[in-house]
């Protein structure tokens, strides 16, 4: 015990000093030298600690195997994702002295990070207490804590990065401690550096939007998780095959199709799309707190809308959902469309054009908007 207070300590006081008293924003050099010699000296200790410690790591070679495996699926679903929802270029310079500092300053970070992860592991074994301790530790050192309250100047901004970051930072620590475990520091490194490198190496990545890469922070060490344990279960521990069954990674896959499904509903990418109703301007027709299925239009499909159809619109930087009371061409000869809500007492004051049109409202869902309606109030 008094070999691991020793580690929490360093890691701790890591923790104060990167966040209190060191600024890494105005610091020359802070990323390249400063940070990876703190990380340094606590895997010193760390390598230094755990040397009489043991740790059984059975089946290494399979384990490694499989999440290699397991990454490079990531790494090709995540680019093409960027297909759908388009490339963005990296902050970081791609010139090879540049690629060589950002390996160094992040990537080399990550070998000294997970070497004392597992050293830590080493000493206090399989205590709940020492993981839970790790987890927390290594979640606060691995959160830029530069303008950290801007994340949280109001309720959208908390929640977001809650949903992005900070859910998916302590699931990866956890799934990473667990790698550990039954891998030493092999299978937490190779899982981290999949995810850290492409942003250094690769020139552009896939433009996600916050939901999106809150389900991917989420769902990725999640299904590492259950495809390493079953791994781990399968040829090390002595169950017997019933038991070895209910770790079986197979009984998660529908799970997983069902996320997948409703994530790619929720986001648009199939042909029709639920959008939560946030105002009464449709009353009696569907309510606040509604939500709609909306069939996605072809131009041709535009074509053919008329009165008393309600569709989906943009109107500025806003969506709107509201019924077509009319239909004309204005001066080009191009149709227009002119909307109002069933609850409003006038028309829309702008017309609607083919480009604002979305799609139709196909049918009603009553009352599963209100969490959207809920969250929309709170961040408003």
């Amino acid at each position: 015990m008094k070999k691991a207070l020793i580690l929490y300590t360093l890691l701790i006081l890591y923790i104060i000093a990167n966040s209190v008293f060191l600024v890494p924003s105005k610091i020359p050099f802070y990323n390249e030298i400063f940070n990876p010699l703190m990380w340094i000296i606590i895997c010193g200790v760390a390598l230094f600690l755990s040397k009489d410690s043991s740790l059984r790591i059975k089946d290494e070679n399979n384990k490694t195997q499989s999440l290699v495996i397991i990454m490079i699926i990531y790494i090709i679903l995540y680019f093409l994702l960027g297909l759908i929802f388009g490339f963005q270029k990296t902050p970081y310079s791609k010139d090879i002295l540049s690629i060589l500092s950002n390996v160094w300053s992040f990537g080399g970070i990550v070998f000294f990070q997970e070497f004392i992860r597992a050293s830590m592991v080493k000493i206090e074994k399989k205590k709940v207490l020492n993981f839970i301790i790790i987890v927390i530790l290594f979640t606060l050192a691995n959160l830029s804590f530069n303008n950290f309250a801007n994340n949280f100047a109001n309720v959208k901004d908390s929640f977001i990065y809650t949903v992005t970051t900070l859910i998916p930072l302590v699931v990866t620590n956890g799934v990473l401690t667990y790698l550990a475990y039954i891998g030493g520091a092999r299978l937490p490194i190779i899982y981290r550096l999949f995810v850290v490198l492409p942003e250094f190496i690769v020139p552009i990545l896939p433009n996600l939007d916050w939901f999106v890469t809150a389900v991917i922070g989420i769902t990725l060490p999640v299904a590492v998780f259950v495809y390493l344990n079953y791994i781990h279960v399968k040829k090390v521990e002595r169950y017997s095959r019933r038991e070895r069954k209910k770790y079986s990674p197979a009984i998660y896959i529908p799970v997983f199709a069902l996320i997948a499904i409703v994530a790619a509903f929720v986001i648009g990418l199939f042909k029709y799309q639920p959008i939560a109703v946030l105002s009464g301007s449709m009353s009696p027709t569907f309510d606040r707190g509604d939500a709609v299925v909306i069939k996605k239009l072809t131009k041709a499909e535009k074509d053919v809308l008329k009165k008393g159809d309600v569709i989906h619109f943009t109107s500025g930087s806003k969506y709107v959902v509201h019924r077509i009371v009319d239909v004309d061409n204005d001066q080009y000869g191009n149709r227009i469309f002119f909307t109002k809500g069933d609850h409003n007492n006038g028309v829309d004051v702008d017309t609607v054009g083919y480009d604002q049109i979305v799609g139709k409202v196909s049918f009603v869902v009553k009352y599963i908007g209100y969490p959207s309606v809920w969250l929309s109030g709170m961040v408003s």
